[in-house]
């Protein structure tokens, strides 16, 4: 049988380009997962991936693209679960905020990669710009489920989107803290202590505009 001209395999040039770069991906992931962010470099990845070391820079001109290019991708199918379990949930606000909750720290910790990736997002200054944007979400998504579920009863307003960044931020935290081992707790615990953090944010923010009001 001939062979298209252009073709090798019976893959086109581009073909064949799309699954070297795919394959770098899946062995940065397998890096990232063993040893953090600090493992990506070019040519232990192309080693791993068994392709020569300009075959990585046809598509990326610094191991630091293809981080940011996965980091964005994790965190966007992290926050697509978390959306989906919303979505999916009853309008009950315990029972929601249990599952969302429950799949959020499970789409983290039970994937190697980004369970990694959590505890490194701090050690560049775009993984801070973009754990910002992930708090950001966070606190937004808390505030508009606050609107949702609680209707007129819903704390607003410069307190209650202070205490979402304040709540987003901390439930971070103390999940990193606990995905380094820090924390001697199980999975169930941590769930229903950020569970309980978040029930309690509307009673602290209407403490706090208490308090502001009469200093």
């Amino acid at each position: 049988m001939d062979i298209p001209r252009g073709r090798y395999a019976g893959l086109s040039a581009d073909e064949r380009r799309n699954q070297r770069r795919e394959r770098l991906r899946e062995v940065a992931l397998e890096v990232i997962a063993e040893e953090g962010i600090g493992g990506l470099k070019v040519r232990a990845l192309c080693a791993r991936a068994g392709l020569n070391d300009r075959y990585f820079y046809e598509t990326y001109s610094h191991t630091d693209r293809l981080l940011y290019e996965l980091v964005d991708e994790q965190l966007a199918e992290v926050v697509a679960a978390v959306m989906g379990v919303i979505a999916a949930a009853p309008a009950d606000t315990r029972i929601r905020l249990r599952a969302v909750i429950e799949a959020g720290v499970t789409a983290i910790a039970d994937h190697p990669a980004r369970r990694r990736l959590a505890i490194d997002m701090q050690t560049t200054d775009e993984l801070r710009r973009r754990r910002i944007e992930l708090i950001d979400v966070v606190a937004q998504v808390m505030l508009d489920q606050g609107r949702e579920l609680l209707g007129d009863a819903a704390v607003t307003g410069v307190h209650a989107a202070l205490a979402a960044r304040t709540v987003a931020h901390g439930g971070l935290e103390i999940l990193i803290e606990w995905l380094r081992d820090e924390l001697d707790i199980d999975r169930a615990q941590l769930i229903d202590f950020l569970v309980a953090m978040i029930l309690t944010a509307s009673e602290i923010t209407t403490t706090v505009q208490r308090e502001m009001a009469t200093g």
